[in-house]
């Protein structure tokens, strides 16, 4: 570590010696001799040379926030077939590229008279129609081609207009007007678009600028309408999926409401993480800003209110300072105050000495209030080197769960008792405390990412409950501390690409708990160290074929005490290796890929608990500290055409978590039902996934199908109860964009009636509506309203024989219909330069 350190030092000391004078400037409609004399007379450093009227034909329309006189001209050349070079380190050369007599010249704009940016430009021979030259315009429409022909077939095309085709004389070509392709189809109209998405090598690219995507206001709200990602917010057939912005890992959901898709440049969705990602991380999401410069204050305000059985209301407030040189200072608050209720019926039953029915209605009410800060600094010293640091903390300023339960229980068919249960657990305040600093650089052909984390949390909670006859109380305690950090080397290679670093994190975590005598105290230390070596290589075969390969390996150390001694029936080490593989291949508009990898899923800390907690009079629950580790060995099939994607996949799990009912204590505690965790043996899952999202005018289209199979090995459990039904979810996702910036989005979700393992569920559906309006040229205002489960239809139905000799019956409603509404306005939007991409991740995510 300390020769990691040094080198970062050195790196940045020689980044801090070679940082160089930063400048400002707007620039419309000049002629590049003019842009690049106002350059010259900014800086005292460089000199730059040029010939007037070798670059006189060339017009320039740029904005330029603290860039260095390089940097700025690069932004000024752009695509023009302009070179620009460097001799020593203070004189800048800038000449035309292709010296010819006649330049062809003009500029390209859409059938609203806006500049047409990228738009392609050809010049063709009349005779036979032969390429002579070529050339895109830049970002307001204009473009200059060097060529020495007479006379040319001059043909222009931009995705979405039709083509522009005819005979030029003259090298002035004045300004094109495109048209909009459209066409009639049995009275429909459909206008062409420029396709949203393409296949990456690991997943899928969405394109966010430009598209529908942009309308939705927060990056919160626009992912769930991403291809593959369903209405929970999990990717379609690959889990929960852990959402980067540029290179840092999200922590806080609010982070997401404070970025602004009209910030937003790009989308992946990574469904083949390589290994440079915690074994557990089945998907990721990877945001990409657009990169912007600017310098002076700028934030955000945000506010959410939203009314069902229960409420939620959020204030967001976001401050921004920018220097000249690259650094900022930011400093976030983020407070929700949240009332939820939960309804359920059940109908029970428990088969030991005697034989239990239980008849029960429930409720669950949550109040909560949190609250959420950081202040954080990160420099960009330039294009090569950046850093920072920040601090973050989250508190729960009121938690308080309050579950009443009234109950009707029946012994061998026999009325026994009628109670009414009640429990109540608070949370005394606390506050979890964060630390981050990272540093992303290279040097030569090198590439530098390191981060590092602490974080530290204490909660405290109490629980107090029983029926009118009797009472029980609880204490649990838990102290958690994790120290991490992260290292990833990209490595120069005469073909492809490789990379390899290193990840450590330390755990420490201890709880105690302490009850009233309905079960027993228990004191658990739990110690987990975990090192991981990793590398990844990439090989593209000529354009179309291309193979990539990821191995991890991970070692862990546990040390388990109970009581303040070492249990080592507990305390396991573990070394494994987590390899990855996966082949593509690309041609006219379609992309193939077979794909394996493993995946290594450590339990949360939370179900190992051995604490038997109180639910009510006949219900228990507590965690499995024997519980082992979870492997997924994952084979995939992936076809993208255009804006259609079809995977087909199987999986087998090893050791997969399951909950498992059987009975407490038959002579002590009769009637009782405790619920824990358990290992299945193996389970396979195989399916096929389906997602289309097509653009027709002003209706984008997002629709999902999953059909799979989920067969579990249970009878090594006990469990005698099994199926292997189809199972399926369909979700339509349509958004409209309107006229004056209006948006609305209507989405349906279906769950049908399945039987799979020990289960039988009910159909669910849920019907959301939303509708955004944004004021202002720069659309800083945002006002959203929505309502969701229109219908009052996302109920949870379900019968399932998950235990021994336990059947359970219920519908569970979450308060899930309830109606709301969103406003957003930022002001100076910059785009935040932190990178930070966080190590531990793992380790965080099971605390």
């Amino acid at each position: 570590m300390r020769k990691i350190h040094l080198l970062l030092y050195i790196l940045l000391l020689g980044a801090v010696q070679v940082h160089a004078q930063r400048v400002s400037r707007d620039f419309r409609n000049v002629t590049m001799p003019t842009a690049l004399q106002q350059l010259g007379g900014m800086t005292h450093r460089y000199t730059i040379n040029f010939i007037y009227n070798d670059l006189e034909d060339f017009h320039v329309t740029a904005s330029i926030k603290g860039a260095t006189i390089p940097e700025a001209i690069r932004h000024l050349i752009g695509f023009y077939p302009i070179s620009m070079t460097m001799v020593g380190d203070s004189i800048i050369n800038v000449e035309c590229s292709q010296k010819t007599v006649l330049r062809y010249k003009g500029r390209v704009v859409d059938d609203k008279g806006e500049p047409a940016e990228y738009a392609n430009v050809v010049l063709l021979s009349p005779a036979d129609s032969s390429f002579l030259a070529g050339g895109v315009s830049n970002e307001s429409g204009y473009f200059v081609i060097p060529c020495n022909a007479r006379r040319v077939i001059a043909k222009v095309t931009y995705v979405g207009y039709k083509s522009k085709l005819w005979t030029a004389a003259s090298p002035d070509l004045g300004t094109i007007r495109l048209q909009a392709d459209r066409y009639t189809l049995k009275g429909v109209t459909v206008q062409g678009h420029k396709l949203s998405y393409k296949p990456s090598p690991n997943g899928l690219s969405v394109m966010v600028k430009g598209s529908q995507l942009e309308q939705f206001g927060s990056a919160k709200e626009m992912i769930k309408h991403l291809p593959l990602v369903m209405g929970d917010g999990t990717v379609a057939g690959h889990g929960t999926p852990q959402i980067y912005i540029n290179n840092k890992l999200v922590r806080d959901a609010s982070e997401l409401e404070r970025l602004q898709t009209a910030e937003v440049l790009s989308a992946e969705i990574i469904t083949r993480p390589g290994a440079e990602y915690a074994s557990d991380v089945t998907s990721v999401i990877r945001l990409k800003t657009v990169r912007r410069q600017g310098e002076g204050w700028s934030g955000s305000l945000w506010g959410n209110f939203g009314k069902s059985k229960g409420m939620l209301a959020t204030a967001n407030a976001s401050l921004n300072y920018r220097l000249r040189n690259g650094m900022d200072f930011f400093i976030r608050a983020n407070a929700a105050d949240s009332k939820g209720r939960i309804t359920a019926t059940s109908n029970d039953q428990l088969k030991a000495t005697d034989t239990w029915d239980y008849h029960s209605r429930s409720k669950w009410r949550n109040d909560y209030k949190f609250i959420y800060g950081d202040v954080g600094w990160n420099w960009e010293i330039n294009d090569r080197h950046s850093l920072g640091l920040t601090y973050s903390a989250t508190g729960t300023v009121k938690g308080k769960r309050t579950i009443t339960k009234t109950e009707q229980v029946w012994r061998n068919g026999e009325h026994f008792s009628d109670d009414d249960n009640q429990s109540v657990t608070k949370s005394k305040p606390n506050l979890a405390n964060s630390v981050n600093t990272y540093y992303v650089g290279r040097l030569g052909k090198w590439g530098i990412d390191f981060s590092a984390d602490y974080y530290g949390s204490h909660t405290d909670m109490d629980m107090a409950g029983g029926t009118d006859d009797s009472s029980v109380s609880s204490n649990t305690s838990t102290r958690s501390n994790l120290w991490a950090e992260k290292l990833t080397v990209s490595a120069p290679m005469p073909a492809g690409t490789f990379s390899f670093g290193e990840e450590t994190s330390y755990t420490n975590r201890k709880a105690d708990f302490t009850q009233s005598g309905f079960s027993a105290d228990t004191h658990i230390r739990q110690r987990t160290a975990i090192w991981s070596l990793y590398a990844n290589y990439a090989l593209p075969i000529g354009k179309k074929l291309n193979f990539s390969a990821s191995l991890r390996l991970q070692n862990e150390h546990n040390r388990y005490d109970v009581d303040g001694k070492k249990d080592d029936e507990l305390s396991h080490d573990y070394h494994v290796l987590i390899p990855k593989l996966s082949m593509s291949y690309a041609d006219d508009g379609w992309q193939h890929s077979l794909a394996f990898a493993t995946y290594r899923y450590n339990p949360p800390y939370s179900i190992m608990s051995s604490s038997v907690n109180y639910r009510s009079k006949y219900e228990y629950d507590t965690g499995n500290p024997f519980l082992q580790p979870m492997t997924t060995y994952y084979l995939s099939w992936t076809t993208v055409w255009k804006w259609m994607t079809v995977e087909a996949y199987y999986t087998y799990i090893k050791n997969s978590f399951r909950t498992f009912q059987t009975a407490y204590d038959d002579v002590s505690h009769p009637g009782v039902i405790i619920t824990d965790y358990r290992n299945t043996p193996k389970t396979q899952n195989y399916g096929v996934t389906l997602n289309t999202s097509p653009t027709l005018g002003i209706w984008h289209l997002n629709y999902t199908a999953r059909l799979f199979f989920s067969d579990a090995d249970l009878a090594p459990m006990g469990i005698t109860h099994y199926w292997n039904g189809l199972c399926t979810q369909f979700r339509l996702d349509n958004t409209f964009t309107l006229p004056y910036n209006w948006t609305a989005n209507i989405t349906a979700s279906l769950t049908p009636y399945n039987k799979s393992n020990v289960a039988i569920t009910k159909t669910v559906a849920s019907v959301d509506l939303r509708i955004s309006k944004q004021w202002l040229k720069s659309k800083n205002i945002r006002l959203s309203l929505y309502a969701n489960d229109i219908f009052h239809t996302n109920y949870k139905e379900m019968t399932a024989y998950g235990g021994i000799n336990v059947r359970t019956q219920f519908k569970e409603y979450d308060s899930t219909q309830c109606v709301g509404i969103q406003f957003t306005y930022s002001f100076n939007t910059v785009r935040s330069r932190y990178k930070g991409i966080r190590a531990g991740s793992e380790e965080k995510n099971r605390l």
